[in-house]
């Protein structure tokens, strides 16, 4: 068994699995990660503890070397992260490839080998980021703010704007102050969203290419009539992070 940690600026996902395809996977604030020993307290009340080997993609770096005192006291092993140097079957066509986040590392490794290797990627985090792989090339991406980060930017940066709840409008015109606030953030955002993409593919010349959807937010926009032939992959990342494990030892 192995117990993958996808870790992001809000959220956490802990999963455990034997073949990186079925997982057993939890959800904790990021902010539960204070120490080594509270995380064994916590995570000895989910699972048995008969993992072997813990696998990273954290894009938090000051509790990189929590997860890896973990590691070693509680596991008795090494903390695997992931990281795009270390994965050589995509070509990492960028300028710094080691600034690529680990978690759009993971997601591009998954769509590489379960979409073919040409997909977008949208990943709907505490960021929104796009992924671009093209013939087995990652080619780079996008980062946009998040739903919650626009929200609550409007809300702490006004005196009268309320924080609202994160949903799609049904209009385009709103006729109260939430709506409007819906209108600019969630539906500007995936109007924006789908702008790049048709420039992306003009851009990189790709008409028929998978377009993946996947982080936690995604789930608040499955019912939109935005897109259309969207792919909608929760489990896009583990994958990846299963995936790039898996091409170390392989």
């Amino acid at each position: 068994m192995y117990l993958l940690l996808d870790v992001g600026n809000t959220h956490t996902t802990v999963a455990l699995t034997h073949d990186g395809k079925n997982f057993d996977t939890k959800r904790i604030s990021t902010k539960l990660l204070q120490t080594e020993d509270e995380l064994f307290v916590f995570l000895k009340n989910l699972y048995d503890f008969s993992f072997k080997k813990i696998i990273v993609s954290s894009v938090v770096p000051n509790i990189n070397h929590i997860l890896s005192f973990f590691a070693k006291k509680y596991v008795g092993s090494e903390a695997i992260f992931v990281e795009a140097s270390k994965f050589s079957k995509i070509k990492w066509n960028v300028k710094i490839p080691q600034e690529i986040g680990a978690d759009r590392v993971a997601n591009a490794i998954a769509a590489f080998f379960d979409y073919g290797k040409s997909a977008l990627i949208i990943d709907f985090g505490t960021a929104i980021t796009i992924e671009v792989l093209k013939n087995g090339i990652y080619e780079g991406g996008v980062i946009i703010p998040g739903f919650s980060m626009l929200v609550s930017s409007l809300y702490k940066g006004t005196a009268k704007l309320p924080l609202v709840e994160i949903k799609l409008s049904d209009t385009f015109v709103g006729k109260d102050t939430e709506s409007n606030i819906r209108i600019g953030t969630i539906n500007g955002t995936l109007g924006g969203i789908k702008y790049l993409i048709e420039n992306i593919k003009e851009e990189m010349q790709i008409e028929k290419v998978p377009i993946i959807f996947t982080g936690g937010q995604a789930r608040l926009i499955e019912n939109q009539t935005v897109f259309d032939d969207i792919i909608f992959d929760y489990n896009l990342g583990l994958r990846g992070i299963y995936y790039f494990y898996e091409s170390l030892t392989s």
